[in-house]
């Protein structure tokens, strides 16, 4: 089994990395997203204005004052690692505020906020300065879970569509080779360029100041990712007719851009609608760069439930889309 799924593996690699367009949207389109978001959108002086806080009382209230987003908590670190401000309440008299250089700016602001928040006319407010992490930061390291996921479904997809259409398929249909020995192949394929197309990415880190930890889990849940969503290409493949192939780019793209845009990849969290938070928040893109910045930015191990949710999904996504996805009508 694994000659032949090697030497298909070897074979399509071959066939994709010799053309221009692949190489482009392998190298150059992500470095092209990663660019627009850093810069395009305010990144290099982006600040979020969350505030933290182990109090509900003065979460509400400092929503109302619309000039942060007050959100309850109790773990300064936490917070700290997604670069919000932490606010301790003790006796709602003591405020103790931890926030990250970024921020440095709006802490006259919140602690006037604060000072009027309080009924104790001996309230006090002490600030702590902590290094934190800079929008860059996010934008690049949410830009993984992207390559996996666009390698992933429309590689999947891409590969099959041009087999079909150049016949290619019916040679490997001849061949002894079975469909699961093709679909590993292609997912071969697809963990191979998406650590092509994560380097241009990563040497723009460098160039902001952004050096994520490259380990052994990074490594684990980049290849677990980028099999996820090539199961999920493969399964939409597989349920596409193949006389119409195109239906096969069009599913894909509905299903990817909603994935990537409607994720924590660009965006925190806190910027979406409250309604579409939890989806946002559980969805596998989101998931899977939570794990990613866990590990490569903030150097902490991923909680549990994150790392059974992409197991499973994972698990769930390559299995169907090796049973649906096939040479012959009957293998």
């Amino acid at each position: 089994m694994m000659r032949n799924v090697i030497h298909t593996a070897k074979a399509i690699i071959k066939d994709n990395l010799g053309n221009k367009t692949t190489i482009f949207f392998i190298l150059v389109f992500p470095l092209f997203l990663a660019i627009v978001f850093a810069f395009g959108f305010g990144g290099m002086n982006h600040v979020t204005q969350v505030v933290a806080t182990n109090n509900e009382q003065l979460a509400k209230y400092l929503n109302s004052t619309q000039l942060f987003i007050g959100i309850t908590c109790n773990n300064e670190k936490e917070a700290i690692l997604h670069n919000y401000i932490y606010v301790n309440v003790q006796n709602n008299s003591l405020f103790n505020v931890t926030y990250p250089k970024d921020s440095k700016y709006l802490i006259p602001s919140l602690e006037a906020i604060l000072t009027e928040y309080s009924t104790h006319d001996s309230a006090k407010v002490t600030t702590t300065q902590l290094p934190g992490f800079t929008y860059v930061d996010y934008i690049l390291s949410g830009m993984i879970g992207v390559i996996a996921l666009s390698n992933g479904v429309f590689g999947v997809t891409g590969v099959g569509a041009g087999y079909y259409r150049d016949k290619l398929v019916e040679r490997l249909a001849a061949s002894p080779l079975k469909s699961y020995e093709w679909v590993i192949s292609l997912m071969l394929y697809e963990i191979i360029i998406t650590f092509i197309s994560i380097v241009p990415v990563l040497l723009l880190g460098v160039v902001l100041n952004f050096i994520p930890i490259i380990g052994i889990l990074f490594v684990i849940f980049l290849i677990i990712g980028t099999l996820m969503f090539s199961g999920l290409g493969a399964i939409i493949f597989g349920l596409t007719p193949k006389d119409k192939l195109f239906i096969a780019n069009i599913a894909a793209n509905v299903v990817t851009l909603p994935l990537i845009f409607l994720s924590n990849a660009f965006f925190y969290v806190s910027s979406f609608p409250s309604f579409i938070e939890i989806l946002i928040n559980y969805q596998p893109v989101s998931v899977l760069n939570d794990i990613i910045r866990q590990v490569a930015v903030y150097q902490q191990l991923p909680q549990l439930w994150e790392i059974i949710y992409i197991i499973i999904f994972t698990v769930l996504s390559v299995f169907l889309g090796g049973k649906l996805l096939k040479l012959r009508e009957i293998d």
